[in-house]
């Protein structure tokens, strides 16, 4: 089989780009080198590899697992089973974090549900002056958080090893200029009918209970304390989930409260600031 041939076969089972990607990132072989080369008979091994993963990805199988990485804002992450997939939807809580600390000398911030570490990673790339807390509980996504650290040489990020709803006793009260997290915010019985590809990322990282809000209460309750006065935090949330979030940081004295949409003009980010006093 040539290699052409090979990626005709790729595209009758996956999307044009998933092929390219498939081609680029495992063969090595981008749209002009396959032009160059289409005619060439390709190995054995590159064959059974192709079809292999072809399987996998039509059976639902995320793509980024696949090939073992992922991009976000410019950086790139590893990624695989056991860790939630990077969302450009995380960018709005990024950008909003940001642009409220930027100007803080060495700002001290605290992620919380790190996971790959997308958010810490990328916000210590920005904030090179910054010391950035990672907090993740859970051993393969807590690896990938220590890998990705290294991969992007974001030597200002700390990974801690924790429960959110526990290790919150670690920590002093008014320690932090910013809190931000992309906690699981996906209600208990609603799991079940997410699409195929979701269904291969980890529980842990999605279920927020029964009403998904189980994290949110966790972090007003016992995390609001850690922000200095005139400390910031940010909220991803899910699409109806504004009111609720809202609602539990208003009570535990968070003023300026703001829902920022998503590029699909969705909530998607709860924004507000520690009164102080």
């Amino acid at each position: 089989m040539t290699y052409q041939e090979l990626y005709k076969y790729t595209k009758e089972h996956v999307s044009v780009s998933e092929a390219r990607c498939l081609f680029e990132e495992l063969l090595r072989i981008d749209r002009i080198s396959l032009v160059e080369k289409g005619g060439l008979q390709c190995s054995e091994d590159e064959k059974t590899l192709i079809e292999r993963v072809v399987k996998k990805r039509s059976e639902g199988y995320p793509l980024q697992y696949i090939i073992g990485k992922w991009s976000f804002m410019g950086n790139d992450f590893c990624v695989g089973e056991g860790v939630l997939i990077p969302r450009d939807d995380t960018e709005v809580a990024v950008n909003e974090c940001l642009n409220a600390v930027k100007n803080i000398r060495r700002a001290k911030i605290i992620d919380l549900c790190s996971g790959s570490g997308i958010i810490a990673v990328t916000l210590a790339k920005l904030l090179p002056d910054a010391e950035i807390v990672a907090l993740e509980l859970e051993d393969k996504a807590f690896g990938f958080l220590e890998k990705n650290i290294q991969l992007n040489k974001a030597v200002n990020v700390k990974a801690v090893k924790g429960d959110i709803f526990r290790s919150f006793s670690d920590f002093e009260d008014k320690s932090f200029d910013a809190v931000i997290s992309n906690p699981p915010y996906i209600k208990t019985d609603e799991i079940k009918t997410l699409q195929k590809e979701v269904g291969y990322e980890p529980v842990s990282a999605l279920d927020g209970g029964t009403d998904g809000l189980d994290f949110y209460r966790c972090i007003a309750e016992n995390w609001l304390s850690k922000l200095k006065s005139g400390g910031i935090i940010t909220l991803e949330t899910g699409e109806e989930q504004a009111d609720d979030v809202t609602r539990l940081l208003s009570e535990k004295g968070i003023s300026d409260i703001r829902t920022v949409k998503d590029i699909q003009g969705l909530d998607r980010v709860i924004f507000g600031t520690e009164k102080g006093g």
